[in-house]
């Protein structure tokens, strides 16, 4: 018999880590307070730094144009136009900086939820 055997031979194997609906119920938090955030922080920039939103524009303004080009080239001509009509330049570029956004908000609340949870849990 190897140790891990007779150390755990009448009880049942360790659990890994918290259960399913604890982590599903954090994931549900973290999304809704990535919303919130992402909206306030949008209405903010918008209301109060406009100048700011221009700037971001203008600098995804190259990169909007790429992935246009993208839907030229690679996609079939009867998709092409109803994508490129669905998208608007204004409306790719802000769709753009929403994800960017969004994706820096969610990464700072995980990062901080991990450090705090290190914080409070660590020996």
């Amino acid at each position: 018999m190897t140790h891990y055997e007779t150390r755990y031979d009448d009880a049942p194997a360790p659990r890994g880590g918290p259960g399913f609906l604890t982590l599903f119920i954090g994931k549900t938090i973290l999304l809704a307070l990535t919303i919130v955030i992402v909206w306030l922080l949008y209405g903010y920039l918008f209301a109060f730094q406009l100048d700011f939103l221009g700037w971001a524009y203008t600098k995804l303004q190259p990169l909007t144009l790429q992935l246009y080009a993208l839907v030229d080239n690679y996609f079939p001509d009867s998709i092409k136009y109803k994508f490129r009509a669905a998208i608007t330049d204004d409306l790719g570029q802000r769709a753009l900086f929403l994800l960017i956004l969004t994706a820096v908000v969610e990464l700072t609340l995980y990062t901080f939820f991990r450090f705090v949870k290190f914080l409070f849990t660590s020996r």
